[in-house]
């Protein structure tokens, strides 16, 4: 009984053993044979162009081979190697045995190739192609055409595009942007002085985000241009209630539609001051300091400067109030200051003074859209001790 029961067992295993082979076996795409890793082969040795040829010229596209060459084109345009992925993807697309969905997904994956290839009408012409279609790439189709007509700064066809991707969960990062493609026509239209069709584009940049401060920003502008600094006043004054934070970029213009204007100028410094509750910006520190020294003098604005230090430490801040004290100070007193002054100009130079905060791209100056991660109304002054 022992040796059947055995006998028995020795069969099944083998009998198993045939199954999950012939099963192994047949998942094997159709297409794949010797020639596939032969090309694997060459993609490892850093090979592309041997791994390409074989891939393009010996393995058959069909539905199971089709994620292999999609593979491939991605790998290449990571590399950098753009020219051969757009071989391997157009490869793809004269295959004419693939479904609707799958040419799309592939002329998805050459449109990237032509944009980052600088092949922005090749990219377009593919993508509208795609769009005018309904399917599951319809939506990343659009995404990679406002992406192209954001770099082409053809913000009449990025706002059509955008409006169609306005739905959803994503409604109002794409409002936001719209906001913002309107904003840059209107700062075309005041480059070259059609204030009336600026004002149109703000109004409608208004309407998408009531909270964008660049409009306020603009409108000021166009305010000020135009001769209405009262109106200026009040708008550039809307920026505490929409975003604080940009308020230092309206204290020129502000000072200048105050001027023109020949308002209060303690009607000015109350409102900065309301803006400091909000926002302790060194920049509104500074800006209200020039204006307490010629009124009550150096000691005064001195004790204002370290009042706001005590509370908000900024190297910006110090380096004014070292400035302050070293012409009221004489001989070892007087080196000693200017030697300290000059650590704290080193310690701030080349330092950035806006940062993005979707992805952290910092610069110099003020980018309504970060030119990394390209999202628009992310980018902020940095507060802290190097920033504002």
């Amino acid at each position: 009984m022992d040796n059947w029961l055995l006998y028995i067992l020795i069969l099944v295993a083998i009998a198993a053993g045939w199954w999950l082979g012939r099963r192994e076996r047949s998942k094997t795409p159709v297409g794949i044979g010797q020639n596939y890793f032969t090309g694997l082969n060459y993609l490892l040795n850093e090979e592309p162009d041997r791994a390409v040829s074989t891939f393009v010229e010996d393995l058959e596209v069909n539905v199971d081979t089709l994620e292999t060459h999609l593979a491939l084109g991605n790998l290449l345009r990571r590399k950098g190697e753009i020219e051969k992925a757009i071989v391997v993807h157009k490869n793809i697309v004269k295959n004419t045995s693939l479904d609707l969905d799958s040419v799309h997904l592939v002329q998805l994956e050459l449109a990237r190739d032509y944009l980052l290839a600088g092949l922005l009408d090749r990219s377009e012409e593919l993508l509208l192609d795609m769009v005018a279609k309904d399917g599951p790439t319809k939506k990343e189709g659009l995404k990679l055409l406002l992406e192209i007509f954001e770099q082409g700064r053809e913000w009449r066809k990025a706002i059509e595009i955008a409006e169609k991707l306005a739905i959803g969960s994503e409604t109002e990062q794409f409002e936001e942007a719209i906001s913002q493609y309107h904003c840059e026509i209107a700062e075309d239209h005041l480059s070259s002085n059609r204030y009336d069709q600026a004002s149109e584009s703000l109004s409608r940049a208004m309407g998408h985000d009531a909270r964008n401060a660049r409009v306020s920003l603009l409108v000021g502008r166009l305010e000020n241009e135009q001769g209405n600094y009262e109106q200026a006043i009040r708008t550039l004054q809307r920026i505490k209630d929409q975003r604080a934070i940009y308020v230092p970029e309206s204290l020129d213009l502000l000072a200048q539609s105050y001027q023109s204007a020949d308002a209060d100028p303690k009607a000015l410094q109350a409102y900065l001051e309301t803006c400091l509750d909000v926002v302790p910006s060194i920049s509104i520190v500074l800006f209200l300091a020039k204006r307490i020294r010629d009124e009550s003098g150096d000691e005064a604005v001195a004790k204002f400067i370290a009042d706001h230090l005590k509370r908000n430490p900024t190297i910006r801040g110090l380096s004014q109030l070292i400035d302050l004290h070293i012409d009221n100070t004489h001989g070892v007193a007087k080196e000693n200051l200017a030697i300290l002054r000059s650590f704290t100009e080193a310690l701030v130079a080349g330092k950035p003074a806006y940062q993005c905060k979707s992805c952290g791209f910092e610069g110099k100056v003020l980018r309504w859209s970060c030119p990394s991660c390209k999202t628009w109304g992310t980018t902020e002054p940095i507060f802290g001790l190097e920033g504002e």
